[in-house]
């Protein structure tokens, strides 16, 4: 009779861990549901959601930024009577007040909130930020591209809306070489405060001699040789000149290559096509992936001799029968069928098959075109000086 009970209780015990199974794929399956309904695209809305089992106890955990989303999480988890511990951010004292700007050269803004995740992407000096969470010394931020990530604490000083107001009402320069430094003193021979980097965005304080006098966003001082900057007339006239673009992006030549890199040190293939443009005041979108749905798209079915100087072109998979089309590449057009573009290092390639910079596999890979110039303020593509992000921190 025990014998009979015990294994009663094991049979039990398998079809309740069996039930239980199904039920929390089920909701995982719901959750899943709710997040390419509300987020195509997690790189634009944070989503780090999970259905979790503790004790027997189902419940779904984790945060996310999109409202939406966060109330119908919260409805699945009362119509299925299980735990529901999801966060809606930003949080805390981030809901107001949810600025931070970027105080290093170069920060890198990481996958997860250890220096050992994947960079995701970069921010220059002076950039501003939202913030939306904090974990230990790492920030989740957005950045003006929409793109999320977390920044070491380092790298960015926050910002009350009231700091931020002082901080805009400050005159701005752009640093126009591809690296430099700022001194202590007004004086090359004087200490590094810090290095800078093409199109980092300094705020000016005062004058001395030949030198700006900047303050950066944590309150550090120091100053810049002023023939090293450029004013701001190069974003605000919004007068795109493909020839600057292509002269940016030639003198990334060489650089080498980093995965999430958008930086005069090291770049991606879509940082580099991104930095070329945003030194003359457009924000494209940050992946290759995000950078092929905008723009007027350029007739190459036919060939590539509609194809012109500033266009960007891309590679990867088309769609087929048997798979999806999938973007993984993307380099700036020069004309004449050659494009620079990152891979290793900085380089040239061609799609003329007599050229001695042809190589066969990005003819292969080719996808599509798109044309920037004359698209830009349509969606994916918009003036720095328009962008939300922007326009609290420029005066």
């Amino acid at each position: 009779m025990m014998n009979h009970l015990k294994y009663f209780l094991i049979i039990l015990s398998l079809y309740m861990t069996a039930c239980n199974s199904q039920n929390n794929q089920a909701i995982s399956e719901s959750v899943s549901d709710i997040q390419q309904k509300n987020i195509p695209d997690k790189r634009l809305i944070y989503w780090n959601v999970d259905v979790q089992t503790e004790n027997g106890q189902t419940c779904i955990t984790g945060a996310t930024a999109s409202e939406t989303a966060f109330s119908e999480l919260r409805d699945l988890a009362n119509e299925k009577n299980i735990g529901f511990e999801v966060k809606l951010l930003p949080e805390g004292k981030f809901k107001e007040n949810s600025w931070g700007v970027v105080t290093l050269s170069v920060c890198n803004i990481r996958s997860g909130k250890t220096h050992a995740a994947e960079l995701a992407t970069q921010a220059l000096m002076g950039t501003p930020v939202k913030v939306y969470t904090q974990s230990g010394d790492w920030y989740l931020v957005q950045t003006p591209d929409r793109y999320f990530g977390w920044v070491d604490a380092a790298g960015v000083t926050l910002k009350t809306n009231a700091e931020l107001a002082v901080w805009k009402a400050m005159d701005k320069v752009l640093y126009n070489k591809q690296n430099g430094f700022a001194y202590i003193e007004a004086d090359t021979k004087s200490a590094v405060e810090c290095d800078l980097v093409l199109t980092d965005l300094l705020s000016i304080s005062g004058v001395k001699k030949d030198f700006y006098k900047i303050l950066m966003a944590d309150g550090r001082e120091a100053f810049v040789k002023k023939d090293e900057c450029v004013a701001l007339d190069v974003w605000k006239n919004k007068n795109l000149s493909i020839e600057k673009v292509m002269e940016t992006a030639f003198n990334f030549k060489g650089v080498p290559y980093l995965w999430g890199g958008t930086s005069a040190k090291m770049l991606d293939c879509s940082g580099l096509t991104k930095s070329a443009y945003y030194h003359q005041g457009v924000i494209l979108q940050r992946d290759a992936s995000q950078q092929t749905f905008y723009g007027e798209l350029v007739e190459t079915e036919s060939g590539y001799d509609k194809l012109q100087t500033g266009d960007l072109v891309f590679f990867g998979e088309k769609d087929t029968n048997t798979q999806k089309e999938q973007v993984t590449h993307v380099g700036l057009c020069m004309g004449n069928q050659e494009f620079i573009h990152a891979s290793g290092k900085v380089r040239i390639n061609s799609l003329d098959r007599n050229s001695e910079k042809y190589t066969e596999h990005y003819e292969n890979g080719f996808v599509r075109a798109r044309r920037i110039i004359g698209n830009v303020d349509e969606a994916g593509i918009e003036w720095v000086v328009d962008n939300a992000f922007y326009k609290e921190v420029l005066p």
